[in-house]
């Protein structure tokens, strides 16, 4: 999930006739519509709204206004204005990914956006005739739009320390106040709108899935991921993520029994599905089987993923997750008695000594031909962060399931280890927004106030840089966790002090009584 630098644009003389620039326009209303626009002009004027569009093949706008190249549906933000007005001037919440280029849904699922390393730009031309895919993309950015609408001005008020009053106002508050978004309600109301649109017409391809382009339902299915990650990273994900397994199953499947490969392109969304799906059972309370660990196949598509995916997981501590997370669950929906714990309790040590075992230093040496960028040190860290996770993660779960377990580890002081390993990514560093799962973590274990301030600090300027929901929302889950942890140390019943830092502190259980889906990625 990259920062985007905000790109200057050339302000070029209106002509006074532009009809040719209106020869298709949506049904959608609000701030977003479909128009087809010649690249010679800068912007143009219909019933005063401004539209602005950018080629980032044609900057300048050489294209010959007859040239059918010169010809191309772009997503352009409407803009109510004085003809005077320039584009500097518009406010800030009204500044977004202008083109369908710039559309953020596409851009923040990668940790580097540049040529040749981000194959959801291949989704763009695609989506020139794919309505479900362009309404997908639509809505994401809309979404994003509202969201940013949210943001408060970068100041030190939101960043205030928990320890400092007694009374304070919600920590999700501090992330959703913002001028604009009594002003533009819009933009939510057409990324709802777009994603209703999207999700019609993709249980219409289903319907019809022999003569169904499969990328494109993996490109729609991902974004809509994605769209639930921006609104708020609960609930729905799951969903699209099981519609998704059942897909790739059989992709997977048909290519191991015909011995063929599959595109750059499939592969890159296979892949990114795969992740979200793992590191979606981290915190699911909803139960979807999985088929074991993963294949061959599933891991090598995991380690493609590596090098740009937003999350900058090490594929081999993603099957580590997942397993513990099955583990847990069957141990929830067992009906009968338990007549393998010991055996069980073996498997959960193996994976926690599997996680222990894992070296970021080499998984990031080994990475640098894969990464688009020469990043070896915030590798190395960042690995170093979600391997300290996973462990906390594993002993959590073995702490739920089994009370009694004295641990070798100090729970608070691998919180801590996060922590330093991420205070090394700082706000416009790529890998910044790669710390969103093991911080979570971090603050879901530590009792340290200090080691909280970090975490609330981490997660606003995630919010500031990137507005997706799930940042808000983690905040939240921590703030309930915290609060429910205080009062439960204040009582002084006898009957559960023995088992109250293995139990009754234990965030995996309060996580699954809250009864939601999480996915933070």
């Amino acid at each position: 999930m990259p920062q985007l630098q905000a790109q200057p644009l050339e302000m070029r003389p209106i002509l006074s006739t532009l009809p040719e620039m209106f020869q298709e326009r949506s049904k959608l209303s609000g701030l977003w519509q479909s128009v087809a626009v010649g690249d010679r002009y800068g912007e143009s004027w219909e019933t005063n709204r401004r539209y602005i569009r950018r080629h980032n093949e044609d900057p300048k706008g050489t294209y010959d206004l007859d040239s059918t190249s010169a010809m191309a549906l772009y997503l352009v933000h409407a803009e109510p204005s004085s003809f005077a007005t320039s584009f500097i001037d518009r406010p800030a919440c009204a500044r977004s990914r202008l083109s369908i280029e710039e559309i953020s849904g596409l851009l923040d699922l990668v940790l580097y956006d540049i040529p040749r390393h981000n194959p959801f730009r291949e989704l763009i031309p695609m989506a020139y005739q794919q309505p479900m895919l362009l309404q997908t993309i639509i809505a994401s950015s809309a979404l994003h739009m509202s969201n940013a609408c949210q943001r408060s001005p970068r100041s030190s008020s939101i960043l205030t320390t928990m320890a400092s009053t007694q009374n304070r106002t919600s920590l999700v508050s501090s992330l959703s106040i913002g001028p604009c978004m009594t002003s533009r309600p819009e933009t939510y109301h057409d990324a709802l709108r777009a994603k209703q649109q999207a999700l019609c017409l993709l249980k219409s391809a289903l319907e019809d899935i022999a003569s169904a382009d499969v990328d494109v339902i993996l490109a729609v299915v991902l974004l809509l991921v994605g769209f639930e990650l921006i609104d708020s990273g609960r609930g729905n994900w799951i969903f699209h993520i099981h519609g998704a397994r059942i897909i790739i199953e059989k992709l997977i499947a048909f290519t191991l029994a015909t011995e063929t490969a599959l595109s750059p392109l499939r592969s890159w969304l296979v892949s990114n599905c795969l992740v979200y799906d793992l590191l979606g059972s981290s915190f699911a309370n909803s139960y979807l089987p999985h088929s074991g660990w993963p294949s061959t196949t599933t891991m090598s598509l995991l380690q493609d993923a590596e090098g740009n995916h937003c999350s900058s997981f090490p594929a081999a501590l993603l099957p580590l997750i997942q397993t513990g997370a099955q583990l847990l669950k069957s141990n929830e929906i067992s009906t009968s008695p338990d007549t393998s714990t010991d055996l069980e309790q073996q498997k959960a040590f193996h994976l926690l000594h599997a996680a222990k075992s894992f070296d970021p230093a080499a998984w990031a040496i080994n990475l640098q031909p894969r990464s688009p960028a020469d990043d070896l040190l915030h590798r190395t860290e960042i690995a170093s962060a979600h391997k300290a996770a996973v462990c906390v993660y594993l002993s959590r779960i073995i702490l739920t399931l089994w009370p009694g377990t004295v641990l070798l580890d100090d729970l608070e002081m691998l919180a801590a280890e996060i922590i330093a390993h991420l205070s090394n990514m700082r706000p416009g560093d790529a890998l910044f927004t790669a710390t969103a799962w093991p911080a979570f973590i971090a603050g879901l274990e530590t009792v340290d106030l200090a080691n909280r301030d970090w975490v609330v600090r981490r997660f606003q300027e995630l919010w500031e840089m990137e507005p997706w929901g799930l940042t808000r929302e983690a905040l939240g889950a921590l703030e309930t966790i915290w609060d429910g942890r205080k009062n439960e140390d204040a009582v002084k019943s006898s009957n559960d002090r023995l088992h109250k830092h293995e139990e009754d502190w234990n965030w995996i259980q309060k996580l699954h009584r809250m009864g939601t889906d999480w996915l933070i990625a």
